[in-house]
C-alpha cells in the first residue's frame, strides 16, 4: 500500500482559523488560530495572520518535501461572484508551502464531504451564514453569504444584532422587558447606552457583536418571550433559504443536508429548531453535522482525483507553490 501523501487544510472562517496537517508517515497535527477573514479583522491583519499560519504549516511538513493543501477562506468568492482577493493569493504563493494549493470559499469543501458526496445542500450558520448546494447534474447554487450588510440571516451576527437591539428598546421603554438587557450588560460589562457607543466606534464590530449570539439562544431556551421571537425569526429566515435551494436544485423531498458553522455545531438548541422547521415545511432530509476542517483536508484528495474541472463550477483556483 502506498504511503499517504502529505497534505494540509486551512479552514479560515469568520470567527477562527482551524488547521490540520497530515504528514507522510500518517501522523496528524491540528490547531486553531485567530480569524484571518477580511470581513472580520480587515485585509492587512488577515493577510499577516494567514502568513503566520502557513509558516507553521510549512514547518510541520518540512521533512516531507512539501505537501498539497487547501486554503478554504470565507474571504474567497464562490463561482465568480467577485474577483479573488489578490492579497490572499499572494500570501499563499509566497508561503513556502511547496506543492499544489487549492483555494476556495470555506463552505465549498463541505459539498464533497462524505455525507453529501457532491449532491445536496450545506446550511452554514457561523459568524455569517450561507446556503450552498449542488445538484446531481453539477449545478451549483449559492444563496446568501453576501456579508452582514446585505444578508447573513440566521447567523450569529444576525441573532446577536437583533438581540442587542431589542435589549436597548426595552431599556428605552420602547419595547417589552427582556432578560436580554441584563444579559447584554453583564456580557460586555457596560450599560446599554455605553455599549452601543463602544460597538459603533470599533473598527470592525461584526465579530464582537456576533459573540453575544449564545446569550440570545440561552435566553430563548429559558423562556424569554422576546428572545423567543428573535431566535424563531432567524430560524425561519434561514429555513426559507434552505427550502428555496432544495427546490431550485430539484433535490426532491428527501435531500441530503449538511449543517455547519459555529452556531449549528455549538448550539444543539438552534440546530434542533432548524431541523424541526425544515421538516415542518414538508422535507424529510438525511441530516449530518459536518466537520469543516476534516472536509477541507479531504477536499485536497477530491481535487486530486477529479481534476481541475471540479473547481471551475465553484470558482476555485489551484496554485503551484515553489
Amino acid at each position: 500500500m502506498n504511503a499517504p501523501s502529505a497534505a494540509f487544510a486551512v479552514d479560515a472562517g469568520g470567527s477562527c482559523t482551524a488547521v490540520r496537517v497530515r504528514r507522510r508517515d500518517g501522523g496528524q497535527a491540528s490547531w486553531q488560530e485567530a480569524s484571518c477573514a477580511f470581513a472580520t479583522v480587515g485585509e492587512e491583519r488577515a493577510v499577516a495572520r494567514l502568513r503566520r499560519t502557513l509558516a507553521r504549516v510549512r514547518d510541520e511538513v518540512r521533512g516531507d518535501g512539501g505537501a498539497s493543501g487547501c486554503v478554504a477562506s470565507s474571504s474567497f468568492p464562490v463561482a465568480g461572484e467577485a474577483l479573488p482577493p489578490e492579497p490572499l493569493l499572494q500570501a499563499i504563493r509566497s508561503s513556502g508551502c511547496a506543492g499544489r494549493v487549492v483555494v476556495v470559499n470555506d463552505v465549498v469543501p463541505l459539498l464533497w464531504s462524505e455525507h453529501l458526496a457532491g449532491q445536496g445542500v450545506v446550511v452554514n450558520s457561523g459568524t455569517g451564514s450561507v446556503v450552498l448546494g449542488r445538484a446531481g447534474d453539477g449545478r451549483v447554487l449559492k444563496l446568501g453569504g453576501h456579508e452582514h450588510i446585505l444578508s447573513d440571516q440566521g447567523s450569529a451576527y444576525a441573532l446577536a444584532r437583533q438581540g442587542l437591539r431589542v435589549a436597548a428598546q426595552a431599556v428605552d421603554g420602547l419595547g417589552p422587558a427582556t432578560q436580554l438587557s441584563a444579559r447584554a450588560e453583564a456580557f460586555y460589562g457596560r450599560a446599554l447606552p455605553a455599549l452601543g457607543r463602544w460597538l459603533a466606534e470599533l473598527d470592525r464590530a461584526r465579530f464582537e457583536v456576533a459573540r453575544f449570539a449564545p446569550e440570545v439562544i440561552r435566553a430563548e431556551e429559558s423562556g424569554d418571550e422576546v428572545a423567543y421571537r428573535v431566535v424563531r425569526t432567524e430560524v425561519d429566515a434561514l429555513v426559507a433559504v434552505t427550502a428555496s435551494a432544495v427546490a431550485r436544485l430539484d433535490l426532491g423531498d428527501r435531500p441530503r443536508i449538511g449543517l455547519s458553522g459555529g452556531v449549528m455545531r455549538g448550539s444543539p438548541r438552534f440546530r434542533g429548531l432548524v431541523i424541526d422547521a425544515v421538516e415542518r415545511a414538508g422535507l424529510k432530509p438525511e441530516w449530518a453535522v459536518l466537520d469543516s476542517v476534516a472536509a477541507t483536508l479531504d477536499f485536497v484528495d477530491v481535487v486530486e482525483e477529479r481534476g481541475a474541472a471540479l473547481l471551475a463550477a465553484v470558482g476555485g483556483l489551484q496554485l503551484h507553490v515553489a
